[in-house]
């Protein structure tokens, strides 16, 4: 096994004008600054393809502790590759979306109503009730919901979906912080979408060492009227999904989606430098390429903040970043 634990960052880029900014936005999610570093334009090239001056700060929300999972890196370069995911549809291939926790959606549907308004590319979905149970039971006063409530928000700056739980609890996915205004976890599971047809994740398994989560084995799903809203779908857009984890831990998991359907190709928009959500990474027993079979596009050097690392290229052409634990 590769991997050190569960997934370790969400990587968002931006440009460096917008840092306070953005740091401002997740301030309020609890995420908070632990350490800055910075690259040159050679050095960024190097290691991440994209050449130019970054300075980086990791964000860590409080339960991030719990497992050494869910922080945030906030890439903020000198000149960005493009205009990353934006809001595309979830099930584009190349898509990436964070999940994080809260006990409290509807706080976070109202100030996410009007929040960046002004931009042309946001999406904020419905809140969507996804039952535990399928079939899902009559829900009465005697017998109350338990399942998911779920609202997704993208935007430029990122793709996010919050998510509370309703009559049940899973202990460790996912710390809460009842203290910070929207009560949310820190990033809980990342999200990743394969071309067409084309589901397969035993890279993941074989090379990360990950495994299927409990209630996460490999199914297919669409059919579901909660599903589609959540995920933008139109009848008959179905999809396999599986939940991998990094063994005995309860936590920072990996969700790959692989569409039935013909589904556009974003892989491009969602790879260092370009705007957004850009990238993931993982902590690591080595960063050697012999640690990689069956990776491409292999490199590796000391990131910005001074640790040994490496990008790579998967089979599904998702871009990944290692850092030496």
């Amino acid at each position: 096994m590769s991997v050190v634990g569960g997934l370790y960052e969400f990587v968002f880029s931006a440009h460096a004008s917008e840092r306070e900014r953005l740091l401002a936005f997740w301030s309020g999610l609890g995420f908070l600054p632990e350490v800055d570093g910075r690259l040159t334009a050679s050095e960024a090239e190097a290691l991440y393809g994209h050449a130019s001056a970054l300075q980086s700060v990791r964000l860590r929300h409080s339960g991030c502790g719990a497992h050494e999972t869910g922080l945030v890196r906030l890439q903020c370069w000198d000149d960005l590759a493009g205009e990353g995911l934006g809001a595309h549809k979830p099930l584009v291939t190349g898509s990436r979306w964070m999940g994080m926790y809260t006990d409290d959606i509807l706080e976070i549907r109202d100030s996410l109503n009007d929040y960046n308004a002004d931009t042309h590319d946001r999406w904020l979905s419905d809140l969507v009730s996804a039952p535990l149970a399928n079939p899902p039971p009559e829900v009465t006063w005697d017998s109350p919901f338990v399942g998911l409530r779920e609202t997704l928000y993208f935007d430029l700056d990122g793709r996010i979906a919050f998510i509370q739980r309703g009559g049940f609890d899973r202990p460790g996915f996912g710390t809460i912080d009842r203290a910070l205004p929207y009560k949310n976890s820190e990033g809980s599971h990342a999200n990743v979408v394969q071309p067409s047809r084309a589901f397969d994740t035993d890279f993941y398994k074989t090379v990360f060492g990950l495994e299927s989560a409990p209630y996460g084995e490999a199914h297919d799903s669409g059919d579901e009227p909660p599903t589609q809203r959540a995920l933008r779908l139109e009848a008959g857009q179905l999809f396999r999904v599986e939940r991998l984890r990094a063994p005995e831990c309860p936590t920072g998991y990996l969700q790959v989606y692989s569409p039935y359907f013909d589904a556009e190709d974003h892989r491009a928009l969602s790879q260092p430098g370009q705007r957004g959500l850009s990238a993931y990474s993982y902590r690591v027993q080595s960063i050697d390429a012999e640690a990689l079979p069956g990776a491409t596009n292999y490199c590796a050097g000391q990131n910005e903040f001074g640790e040994s690392a490496c990008t790579f290229y998967a089979p599904d052409g998702y871009s990944w970043m290692w850092v030496s634990a």
